[in-house]
């Protein structure tokens, strides 16, 4: 089972390791684990590190093999374990010449006890195979579209991955972006943190809290008090039963109140793993919330059994789903609007800078919510959301196509296992999904995931978290991608397209700035295009000219500016027509996604390096928690294109405004006016009126004959104040008077 991370005394192995490769895998043959081999080829190696990073190795398939050598000087008495915060993807680990163990996955930690292996009084030698292969997956071409690329550099479809490791291995926004080289930028390596851990002969192995909020005896309002319950598992390693004292204490972490909230129970621990209930009782409760509906109050429990303590942080909040797909948080109807995450693709580049400088801009764009998938962060992403109050929706490491092997579900089930127990007690956490798109293939013949292994993995992770609402993947229960202009047809006809309640993905592609371009795609392959070598790095040339319709223009700059303009444009228009759709029925949208997660011409806000594309400042401006918004009385309802209307047509155009916040905003001062390109106003109205709290409304329409005379654009601006002036939100919407 998976241990938790807890504050306990480390060693860190971090540092310089030697490695070497071992390209036709004759290591264990060779007994390359042992103390005493000293084979040539070894070199040095940063851990943790992607191997895809290091210079010397690259885009590497296959095994290499990692030794550190390392002496402690602690008593002889604790009990000692190596731990790796993660290695990717199948792991041997030996100490001293002695087999540790076996492990496979890349984003769960594990540990092996080395208490009996360690020598105090010279030096330790630990070696770790690592294997990070290709999957033996085949893959086929499955492209009817017409383009100008090679065979190799068409859709390609695998007919069934069997390593669990997501968007690490298979997905649409990596190298070889849906081509045969689709498996391209491999993530193996060891990744994450090594540490040696000490532990007393008694410890405590985990602790997994579930929190539930009093009701009053009709069972329809909540109280003032929670309950907090825990199952603490026990580790022993005496070779007889010990009667021990379990110990908890709550207390606030992140605010101020007095509380006295302490419990003591005795136990009977049996020798190997044993698991207990504590039970508190807390008073005058202070819930988490997302951070724009209150503050994400958070408490730490402090557990103790017999030399061992530990501590944890952990929320009180409920978040359910109704029969109509939305979401309450504490007993309010709650609108999420979303982000999609994923930090790099190479989990080594992950680090507290990274994130605090991606959430706070998140932050100052109000985002509330973050969807997670298909992978796993590391541990300080979900601590920083508990912390700021973003609300998460986690998605397991499966993405496409996944065999749907009885081998496959076994191993699925047992990682997904872990998952559940590395998570559910971070406060933020809100929803999960067990595979990210079970049902997108493009060949005929298709593993039966979605009804097999997505039923498994959800049955699995809800004996882990009995609580949350597990979704099973794709676009059922109530979930779907509005993906216009990129995987959808930029011309469809929004008013006829059935929207669900949670829109899990949104957004388009373009292409980075050149200067972020020609860091990774070579000089001569920048202009003309090679296509080839674009798509391979994510320029999808059907969506670009078959969907969105993008024009190549004469230039680089032109074509860079092209995708940019209509990516910024389709996405600001998405965002307005799902806003404008609040609780009817949409209750969730989430940007797929924040960054590109490898160098690449991908969907993010920010490309690899982190520079904005043009489409970040025109979220920003239409994500805030009150918008005014523009719906044009165009049909067909095309968003992302130029808004045409013949001299002499009536434009008819609703005022819209949502207002996220949990309270009304009386006496708002509504402002719009119409301009043509001198910047002369031809139309305008100012008025007030008391905006709903948590809502979307028409509260104008705009009925105004395009005058005959002229040829050219008009703006429509819109702003909204509150009663004391402050505004609240700027928006415009273009449209084009023609012959």
């Amino acid at each position: 089972m998976f241990q938790g991370i807890f504050d306990r005394k480390t060693i860190s192995l971090n540092g310089m390791w030697d490695y070497r490769i071992d390209q036709n895998d004759i290591g264990k043959r060779q007994s390359w684990y042992l103390t005493d081999y000293s084979g040539n080829g070894w070199r040095t190696i940063q851990v943790p590190g992607n191997w895809y990073l290091n210079e010397e190795i690259g885009d590497y398939f296959g095994t290499i093999w990692y030794k550190k050598d390392f002496r402690l000087t602690e008593k002889k008495g604790e009990r000692i374990f190596v731990r790796f915060e993660g290695v990717d993807y199948i792991t041997e680990v030996w100490l001293n010449g002695k087999y540790l163990g076996f492990h496979e996955g890349m984003f769960n930690p594990f540990e092996f006890e080395i208490t009996d292996f360690v020598d105090y009084d010279g030096n330790n030698t630990l070696i770790v195979r690592d294997c990070a292969p290709k999957d033996p997956t085949e893959f086929i071409e499955a492209d009817n579209d017409e383009t100008p690329l090679s065979d190799g550099y068409k859709f390609h479809q695998s007919k069934g991955i069997t390593q669990i490791k997501g968007h690490m291995i298979e997905a649409m926004h990596r190298p070889g972006c849906y081509s045969k080289y689709r498996m391209d930028g491999n993530s193996g390596g060891i990744w994450g943190n090594v540490s040696i851990v000490t532990k007393p002969e008694i410890f405590i192995e985990n602790v997994k809290i579930f929190t539930k909020m009093d009701m009053n005896g009709d069972g329809r309002e909540y109280q003032d008090s929670a309950m907090a319950s825990f199952d603490v598992y026990i580790n022993s390693n005496c070779a007889k039963e010990k009667e021990i004292e379990l110990g908890l204490d709550i207390t606030p972490y992140n605010f101020e109140q007095e509380m006295n909230c302490t419990v003591k129970r005795t136990v009977i621990v049996r020798p190997g793993s044993n698991r207990f209930k504590l039970t508190a009782r807390i008073e005058q409760v202070a819930l988490w919330w997302t951070w724009d509906h209150g503050k994400p109050n958070l408490y730490t429990a402090s557990i103790t059994a017999m030399e061992d303590h530990i501590s944890t942080n952990f929320g009180v909040k409920e978040i359910h789903q109704d029969e109509k797909g939305q979401w309450y948080l504490n007993n309010k109807h709650i609108f999420l609007r979303g982000m999609r995450y994923i930090s790099s693709l190479w989990m080594s580049e992950a680090n507290e800078d990274m994130w605090n400088a991606d959430f706070d801009k998140m932050l100052d764009m109000k985002i509330n919510a973050i969807r997670i998938g298909s992978h796993i962060e590391r541990d300080g992403v979900y601590k920083i959301c508990d912390e700021k109050g973003l609300l998460l929706w986690q998605v397991f490491a499966l993405h496409y196509c996944i065999s749907d092997s009885d081998d496959v579900i076994s191993r699925a089930s047992d990682m997904i296992r872990d998952m559940g127990y590395m998570l559910t007690n971070h406060a933020c956490m809100g929803m999960w999904s067990v595979y990210k798109e079970p049902e997108i293939y493009g060949l005929e013949d298709k593993p039966n995931t979605y009804f097999k292994l997505c039923d498994v993995l959800r049955d699995t992770l809800g004996q882990v978290d009995t609580d949350r609402w597990i979704h099973k993947g794709d676009y059922r229960e109530d979930v779907q991608n509005i993906m216009i202009g990129s995987c959808q047809d930029g011309d469809m006809d929004v008013h006829e397209e059935v929207i669900k309640p949670n829109v899990v993905e949104f957004g388009a592609d373009s292409v980075p700035s050149l200067k972020s371009l020609m860091k990774f795609i070579p000089t001569d392959k920048l202009w003309p295009p090679d296509w080839d070598v674009w798509q391979y790095w994510g320029l999808f040339y059907y969506n670009q000219f078959r969907r969105a319709k993008t024009e190549l223009g004469d230039s680089l700059e032109a074509f860079i500016y092209n995708t940019q303009k209509y990516e910024a444009l389709v996405v600001k228009e998405q965002i307005e027509l799902l806003r404008q759709k609040k609780y009817q029925p949409v209750c969730s949208m989430y940007l797929y996604y924040w960054s590109d997660a490898c160098p690449l011409m991908g969907s993010g806000l920010f490309d690899y390096y982190r520079e904005p594309y043009q489409v970040y400042e025109s979220m920003k401006a239409v994500y805030t928690e009150v918008l005014i918004s523009l719906e044009w009385n165009e049909e067909p309802h095309v968003i992302g294109r130029p808004k045409k209307y013949i001299r002499g047509d009536q434009f008819v155009g609703k005022i819209w405004v949502t207002n996220d916040h949990f309270h009304s905003i009386p006496d708002a001062k509504i402002f719009w006016c119409i301009t043509d390109t001198e910047g002369n106003r031809v139309k305008e109205k100012t008025f007030t009126l008391d905006l709903k709290e948590d809502s979307a409304e028409v509260v104008d329409t705009i009925k105004w004959k395009i005058p005959e005379d002229y040829v050219g654009e008009y703006k429509i601006s819109m702003c909204v104040e509150d009663g004391t002036g402050n505004i609240l939100s700027r928006n415009s919407t273009v449209i084009m008077a023609t012959e």
